[in-house]
Order: C-alpha cells, then sequence, then structure tokens
C-alpha cells in the first residue's frame, strides 16, 4: 500500500494506477531485450525499489551492454531513485543518460515531477562545462613468462558507453588483442583492473617483446584519454624461463616504460597548452641524425 501510494505521488493529478508505468516505446527507440530491464520493470511495478536499484546497477556492471540499454537502465534508475526519495541519485542517473544522448527525451506519459527534474538537469548540464576524462595507470613491469599480467588505473568522468581498454601484441604482430578495464567495487567508482591472461603470454627459453597501450574511447569510439597509441606503443619484455639469461640491450632505450614515466613527470608540469599539443593526435615528425666519430 506504502509502494502504491508513493507512485501514485509521482503521477499527474487524476492519472489512474492502471496506466502501464512502461508504454511501449516507438520503433526507433527500441533496444535489444535485456533480462535486468525487464527484471527491473516488474520490480518497480511491484513497489519493491530497492530490489530494482540492485537489479539495475548489475545491468550497468555488465560489460556487454548496448548504449540504448545503457540509456534505459539509467532511465529506471533515475525513476526508481525519486521513489525512494533520493534526489541526487536520480539526477545523477539522468546526468549520466544526458551525455550519452543529449537529445533525448522522456516519454510524454512520464509523471511530472520527473519531466520537472529532468528539464531542470538538461539546463544545468547545457550551462555547465564539461569535465574531460582523465587516465592515471603505472607501466607494466617485465613479467615471466607463463603469468597473467594485471593492470589497475584511475580514469575520472568517463562519460556513458565510454570504454577502457589494454591493447596489446607481440611486437612483430601485424594485430593488437584487448582486454576491456572494468570496475571491481562499486564503492571504488572510480578504480578499474585489466588483465592480459597468462596463456597470452607464454614461457619460451628467451625474452621477447610486447607491446602495448591505454585507450578510453566513447561510443563512437572517438578517443577520449589514453597513453601510447597503436603507431607509438609502450612496450615491456617477458622474461625467458628461469635458469636461462636474456640477452642484454634487446630493448630500445627509447621504448623503455620507465623513460615514459620521466617524461610524463616532466609533461605534468607544463603549460595546459603544451598538454594539448601533446596528445593530439595530429604528430609532427622531426628528422634526428646521430654522428659516431671513429
Amino acid at each position: 500500500m506504502v509502494a502504491s501510494i508513493v507512485v501514485a505521488s509521482l503521477l499527474s493529478p487524476g492519472a489512474s494506477l492502471a496506466r502501464p508505468l512502461f508504454p511501449a516505446p516507438l520503433l526507433f527507440q527500441a533496444a535489444p531485450a535485456r533480462p535486468e530491464i525487464a527484471r527491473a520493470q516488474e520490480q518497480i511495478s511491484d513497489g519493491d525499489f530497492e530490489e530494482a536499484v540492485k537489479t539495475l546497477e548489475a545491468g550497468l556492471d555488465a560489460p556487454d551492454v548496448t548504449d540504448d540499454q545503457l540509456v534505459e537502465l539509467y532511465r529506471l534508475l533515475g525513476l526508481t531513485s525519486l521513489y525512494l526519495g533520493d534526489e541526487a541519485r536520480a539526477r545523477e542517473a539522468y546526468e549520466m543518460l544526458l551525455q550519452a544522448r543529449p537529445d533525448y527525451e522522456l516519454p510524454r506519459t512520464a509523471p511530472p515531477k520527473i519531466r520537472t527534474l529532468y528539464a531542470r538537469i538538461k539546463e544545468d548540464i547545457k550551462n555547465r562545462r564539461v569535465r574531460p576524462v582523465t587516465l592515471q595507470v603505472d607501466p607494466i613491469p617485465d613479467p615471466q613468462g607463463g603469468t597473467p599480467v594485471r593492470v589497475e588505473a584511475r580514469i575520472e568522468d568517463m562519460a556513458l558507453g565510454a570504454r577502457a581498454r589494454l591493447f596489446y601484441r607481440r611486437a612483430g604482430a601485424q594485430a593488437y588483442s584487448s582486454v576491456d578495464f572494468t570496475r571491481e567495487d562499486r564503492a571504488r567508482k572510480e578504480h578499474f583492473t585489466a588483465t592480459i591472461p597468462a596463456y597470452e603470454l607464454p614461457a619460451a627459453a628467451s625474452a621477447y617483446e610486447v607491446e602495448y597501450y591505454f585507450e578510453v574511447a566513447d561510443a563512437a569510439q572517438r578517443r577520449l584519454a589514453g597513453r601510447g597509441d597503436a603507431f607509438n606503443p609502450l612496450v615491456f619484455q617477458v622474461t625467458p624461463e628461469p635458469g636461462t639469461v636474456a640477452t642484454p640491450g634487446e630493448r630500445p632505450w627509447y621504448k623503455s616504460p620507465w623513460l615514459w614515466v620521466a617524461v610524463g613527470a616532466v609533461a605534468v608540469a607544463g603549460t595546459a597548452g603544451a598538454v594539448v599539443y601533446a596528445t593530439s593526435e595530429e604528430r609532427g615528425r622531426v628528422p634526428i641524425t646521430i654522428r659516431v666519430n671513429p
């Protein structure tokens, strides 16, 4: 009964509870079916708002969610949060929705209280500056062959639909493989991890190099942040089996990940303009000639 009263208070005056909470979407708004969405809709209709929040959070954490599904998950999370009286959480959900779909409009059947909050959020987003994505990650140290490599990263202000990935390949190969960064603890929502499986780094009699880079890209595959790239990758060396001596001097000095750390520390002290230039996708090439006197 309490749940029914809360739902009724969000509906327009004179509206009947017989009206479906979730009207059929228009054809162009239809998204592929996802079990968490259907389950959350049932839980909200039954007044199980706390359970609906858990269901929606599980759907948002899934690695294979489409952009349309993300929008619907955040829409339902905003709706559920308002039912629970948590306007701050509802606002955050709708902000995430609008980062991906600035032109998204709520259904006309949405309760007036939700439409009013949504309109305020849209106006606030329009009048404020969007914060850029930031990626903080350490270079990968040289692992031993046959062991997995786990990488931790801190990613702030990652937009809805964006993905953070670690790309890697054995030096000399043509194509990169990739693994996604995932959030392991919802309480630390800016902390992500990615793991290169052990079978991708087999043990060998001699050392070999693996090229890699980090990238955060939006739903349109536009690069938002990164370290290294496909043409200028970072490198770590897979050490040989125990008892085998690696050949010294196999890695060029300019590919050392620790050199990258030192250069990064200097870059932080530079101006904002220098950082923008250094991270631009358009790079110039400067010829360098080294002469050695006999």
